[in-house]
């Protein structure tokens, strides 16, 4: 039998189940929208037994988690979305999806990262100084709420490091975040990276160095990122006149 043949068949079979998929979740929603008026009338009964309010219970709690389940389900899909989009560089619409899911989840510190990395990829592609400044304004509100619920999230360490040093130029407050990361795990590269680039911009070249020279005994020999640490080595000598 030919591709095409095989082809159709499944996309019939697709649309079935999509087909199902809708008439169960809209069953769901009629069973729901029942159970609910339901328990308006028991409960505006002037008389109501034991049973009928153990039973209504029951139905209700039955509802409840068909919910939960729901915004559980939906604030997953929302966080892969908007990380399909992010990488895509998608920015806005990555962020409508994740205000949505802060909507459901309002303490969840991985949405608030991603909603503030969002904010400040926007401010770093705004040719307008204004509305990239109140990008990053946002950008670090939530940054640092994400790390006020989660101390140990060191993405969100590392993403406002970025912040503060390339959207506000403030210097020892991205070395901060960076040594605190460091303190709790002193081998990550992108940590050791940014410290050294810190260092550079503000021609502590002794300290940047020291960065470089640490990643060169983390980093396996045969990595580009190995290779990127000894040119950073090499022209920091130069300037220091080491090799002169």
């Amino acid at each position: 039998m030919s591709w095409s043949f095989w082809r159709k068949i499944v996309n019939r079979l697709l649309f079935f189940s999509f087909f199902m998929v809708l008439f169960l979740l809209g069953c769901a929603a009629r069973e729901d929208v029942r159970i609910i008026n339901e328990s308006k009338r028991v409960i505006s009964k002037k008389k109501k037994s034991i049973d009928e309010l153990e039973e209504l219970r029951g139905k209700l709690k039955r509802v409840i988690n068909r919910k939960i389940r729901a915004v559980e389900l939906l604030e997953e899909a929302d966080r892969l979305l908007a990380a399909k989009y992010m990488d895509i560089g998608s920015y806005n619409l990555a962020l409508e999806v994740l205000k949505e899911a802060e909507y459901l989840k309002p303490e969840n510190a991985f949405i608030k990262k991603d909603i503030g990395l969002c904010y400040y990829f926007l401010g770093r592609a705004e040719t307008d100084e204004r509305a990239a400044k109140e990008y990053y304004s946002s950008a670090r509100l939530y940054l640092e709420k994400a790390i006020e619920l989660e101390p140990d999230l060191i993405e969100a360490r590392y993403s406002l490091g970025l912040l503060l040093f390339f959207g506000f130029k403030d210097v020892s407050g991205a070395i901060k975040q960076m040594k605190i990361i460091l303190e709790e795990n002193p081998d990550d590269v992108d940590a050791h990276f940014a410290l050294g680039r810190f260092y550079y911009e503000i021609n502590e070249l002794g300290k940047a160095l020291n960065e470089y020279i640490t990643l060169t005994r983390i980093l396996p020999k045969n990595s580009p990122r190995y290779k990127k640490a000894e040119e950073n080595i090499i022209k920091i000598n130069r300037e220091l006149g080491y090799y002169e």
